[in-house]
């Protein structure tokens, strides 16, 4: 519009001096014209042959690593930018250390900006090291550029919609302390019993210990061996594992989600899997959370594979904390192709009512569960024979540093 109106006072200038046989008008009519057009042609051309790239060195990564990080701007022709302004869109989840960021820290996406010139056939690139702060799928782009000729007649832009991403695995902390205690008091020794037996099986007898229930004492078998005898029972922790994560954090969906309360889930899940693959289990993973830019739940289906490790955390680097599906749906799903006994570990930051609903169906199906509670503190209620274990004393002090996630 500025470049049009500049072409039509240059044109009543020109118009008036003829008139008027004014030199002077036909002089500075003329050149405001001729300016104007070249303005208008450069306008056209200015990001003919410009290209945009970014680099970063390693698209996986885990939360606190640090990243080569390079943006660069290439002007393949003989027009220069006289000035030229990048805006860059880049996830909150990121930080570049000594770029100039537009948004708060509040906002889902913000604006890396980047202002400079550009002779002929120059290019530009800027070298930053990337901070993965937050777990998750991080896309960078898309860039607006913007750019003006030297008198401020015309200003062009465009945008290049290409993306770069970079995956921020879970945090992975040590569950084998809690999942598998020591077989002494003074912990010198570790051994392969998990602390949930399935009571309904009995595999025989041995001699009592003093940190045995007294339920599981045999009185048939005492009065037989003249002393105490336990009843030994068949580990639910089997070679088959299926990790179930509630992605949900509030009993009722209309409540919203807690940002906090999920992340400790999906850490406590990626710690899981890391502990199964260790020991050699055959396992998945299945969600009710969505993956992020897909609209579906997370599902890995069992494997043991070399690879299966990656692709749990991927799916759990993607989890984003929305429900998509109620949680006895996504296991109900995948049922027929558990193997028999497969032990469940669900991994929740709540014990709501329909919850328990979930764990009854899948143990009426054979399937010990194990719950493993990533709420605050101690979970308010019991479950019977279902061994809870509160992973608070594994959580909390991750939180002592990190800035508490707004609900």
């Amino acid at each position: 519009m500025l470049n049009d109106f500049w072409v039509f006072v240059s044109g009543v200038m020109i118009f008036i001096g003829l008139l008027a046989s004014e030199g002077l008008l036909l002089v500075v009519g003329s050149l405001v014209f001729v300016l104007a057009i070249a303005a208008r042609i450069w306008e056209r051309f200015a990001f003919h042959s410009v290209s945009h790239s970014r680099t970063i060195s390693r698209q996986r990564a885990f939360i606190g690593d640090t990243v080569d990080y390079s943006i660069s701007l290439d002007n393949d022709k003989v027009l220069p930018l006289i000035w030229v302004d990048i805006q860059d869109t880049f996830p909150a989840g990121l930080e570049l250390t000594g770029a100039t960021m537009r948004g708060t820290g509040f906002e889902e996406n913000r604006q890396h900006t980047i202002t400079t010139s550009l002779l002929p056939y120059q290019k530009a690139t800027w070298k930053y090291s990337l901070i993965c702060s937050e777990r998750g799928y991080h896309r960078i782009g898309p860039v607006r550029l913007r750019t003006g000729d030297i008198f401020g007649f015309s200003s062009a832009e465009t945008r290049y919609n290409h993306f770069d991403h970079i995956l921020v695995f879970p945090k992975v902390v040590d569950l084998e302390g809690l999942l598998f205690p020591p077989e002494h008091p003074s912990g010198e020794i570790r051994g392969s019993r998990p602390v949930y037996f399935d009571t309904s099986r009995v595999m025989g007898q041995r001699d009592y210990q003093a940190r045995d229930p007294m339920k599981h004492i045999d009185w048939k078998a005492t009065a037989r061996a003249r002393r105490l005898q336990t009843k030994v029972f068949e580990p639910v922790v089997s070679l088959n594992m299926l990790i179930v994560m509630n992605g949900s954090t509030r009993e009722h969906s209309w409540q919203g989600s807690n940002r906090r309360l999920f992340e400790r889930t999906v850490t406590v899940a990626a710690s899981a899997a890391c502990l199964a693959d260790q020991r050699g289990y055959t396992y998945g993973v299945v969600s009710n959370a969505v993956a992020s830019y897909t609209g579906k739940w997370i599902n890995v289906p069992m494997g043991a594979s070399s690879k299966q490790l990656s692709m749990v955390l991927e799916a759990l680097a993607m989890a984003a904390p929305y429900v998509v599906a109620p949680l006895a749906d996504v296991v109900n799903a995948g049922r027929d192709s558990l193997p028999a006994g497969t032990t469940v570990i669900l991994v929740t930051p709540s014990l709501s009512d329909s919850l328990l609903e979930d764990i009854a169906g899948i143990r009426s199906h054979g399937c010990p569960v194990l719950v493993l509670y990533t709420g605050d503190g101690l979970p308010d209620r019991e479950l019977g024979e279902i061994k809870v274990i509160p992973m608070s004393s594994i959580l909390d002090p991750l939180e002592v540093h990190e800035p508490v996630m707004a609900d």
